[in-house]
């Protein structure tokens, strides 16, 4: 029979099922998460391919030719015969190319150092936005700049082993200043941390297929779910584990943790000293925008090989059965996002969204929605939570303005300068929606609207502008009498981490610098 619902209680039982999907694990092929949540964006972020060249080829200008998007690693090289030959010299568009992956760096640095808002949150499935006035970067520069660590001053040879530890992990490169052209130094993760993030990635999109599989299936309301998930589980399940052997092999993941407990066992003989390192780390990752002339911090996904091929994404798919799996995902109202719904938007270069609503009601035994999903981690080189989670350190008890700061009171939901911070970034693409009989009425409301601003499923950029900071695009929706088809990528949400409490000295701790 069929059911007739408002759009947010629609949208809000597709978030249920993602949330499931990325959090619940069935606590033996895949851990439980009980410390980490989903923030959904209000609106989606609508993403393009080259956004991530600056992690995949670095910040040198390339000239791309004939460009193949199926085959963008041999689309770049010197100018051709072929190229007109009044056009721009092989120079200015290299030039060019570095300065759009500085934009693009920074655009993304300014979306994943926002820091979550946690007012929203009932449980650790549960949020509504983030408050886009609050940075992970400031709060990490104050804690190192007005804090107080162990006075403990390390020997020789344990600042001999943290040295050649922290070497193994990080690395100093050399890269050529756009606008000075002096040589200035950027700290990277070394290659063995490369491969480690890009194994954990391969793992990930392992687990999140299994996982995307096994939620469907689980309620039984959906008996095609419920089918595949018994014909291949155990197929999903070898990949996963697969996937973990070659994180382990080839990802290095035993040596980069061993590495990390071990400079961690000696952070209270050796704190001084890693501090230092800690804020050398910071400045050496600070670049400037050369279009802009803003300052930003070094970001990317851990693996960006998901932005040219097929690797990191699942299917994911919404239809009655998954409704009548009674997925739920609650939302409070704030001024930052409000509750997820359908209709139109207009999003200011200040992060502010003014958001309107559609009441139409829609069929749930017509509705169809697809797209393909995928998780990445954000590596950040200037950032070690490590500090901020460590014993061995406070704020300044001689500055009455920070000493009775907190980083997060550890409460759940957590309080305080940093709550809690992104981890994951949850990317989108291929979307396509199905309204039924409410495709045409949908179809003729977005044209009205896309031209001002764009429309909105929830977190799901369906159409119209985009406007950021430093971008403003225009994305098509294409539409049928079987829907609606986003072609490209998009993010749409994040999944967080929520810090205990910090700091949190260690009360036999006397000596203090």
């Amino acid at each position: 029979m069929p059911e007739s619902v408002e759009p947010n209680v629609l949208v809000n039982a597709v978030l249920g099922k993602i949330t499931d999907v990325l959090l619940n694990g069935d606590g033996q092929v895949i851990p439980k998460s009980d410390d980490h949540f989903v923030a959904f964006s209000s609106p989606g972020t609508p993403i393009l391919n080259e956004d991530f060249n600056y992690a995949l080829e670095g910040f040198g200008g390339v000239v791309r030719q004939n460009v193949d998007e199926d085959d963008l690693e041999n689309s770049v090289g010197p100018k051709d015969e072929e190229q007109e030959p009044d056009g721009p010299a092989p120079d200015q568009l290299m030039a060019q190319d570095a300065r759009e992956k500085y934009m693009r760096a920074e655009s993304f640095f300014n979306i994943v150092d926002l820091v979550p808002d946690t007012s929203g949150i009932i449980d650790s499935g549960r949020i509504n936005t983030w408050n886009p006035e609050t940075r992970v970067s400031k709060v990490y520069a104050m804690a190192l700049e007005q804090s107080q660590v162990v006075d403990n001053e390390p020997d020789e040879e344990t600042k001999r082993k943290l040295e050649r530890w922290r070497g193994l992990l990080k690395k100093t490169v050399k890269v050529t200043d756009i606008v000075t052209e002096e040589e200035v130094e950027q700290v990277q993760d070394s290659d063995i941390v490369k491969a480690y993030n890009e194994k954990m990635f391969e793992y990930l999109g392992a687990a999140l297929e299994y996982n995307n599989l096994r939620i469907s299936a689980l309620t039984g309301s959906d008996q095609e779910a419920v089918h595949r998930f018994a014909t291949n589980a155990s197929l999903l399940q070898m990949k996963v584990r697969a996937a973990m052997n070659a994180w382990s092999g080839a990802g290095h993941k035993g040596d980069v943790e061993k590495l990390n407990a071990a400079i961690q066992s000696v952070e209270d003989r050796a704190f001084v000293l890693l501090k230092q390192r800690y804020k050398e780390d910071f400045s050496r990752s600070i670049l400037t925008n050369p279009s802009t002339g803003s300052n930003f911090l070094y970001s990317q996904p851990a693996s960006a090989s998901f932005a040219r091929d097929e690797s990191g994404w699942s299917e994911f798919y919404f239809n009655s059965g998954s409704f009548a799996s009674n997925y739920k995902f609650a939302s409070d109202s704030t001024a930052g996002g409000g509750a997820f719904a359908f209709g139109p938007f207009v999003a200011g270069g200040s992060g502010s969204v003014e958001r309107q609503e559609w009441n139409n009601k829609i069929d749930t035994s017509r509705f169809k929605m697809r797209f393909k999903l995928a998780r990445s981690t954000v590596a950040r080189p200037w950032f070690n939570l490590d500090f901020l989670l460590s014993a061995f350190w406070r704020f300044d008890q001689n500055n009455t303005i920070v000493r009775n700061a907190m980083i997060s009171d550890g409460e759940r939901p957590a309080n305080g300068l940093l709550p809690a911070i992104i981890t994951d970034v949850i990317f989108v693409r291929d979307l396509e929606l199905d309204f039924g009989e409410s495709n045409s009425e949908f179809e003729r409301k977005t044209k009205e609207v896309s031209g001002g601003g764009g429309v909105a499923f929830g977190p799901f950029h369906i159409g119209g502008r985009h406007t950021s900071t430093n971008d403003d695009r225009t994305y098509e929706a294409h539409w049928s009498s079987q829907g609606v088809k986003i072609n490209g990528m998009q993010i749409i949400g994040f999944i967080c981490y929520m810090l205990p409490k910090s700091p949190d000295p260690h009360p036999e701790i006397t000596s203090w610098i």
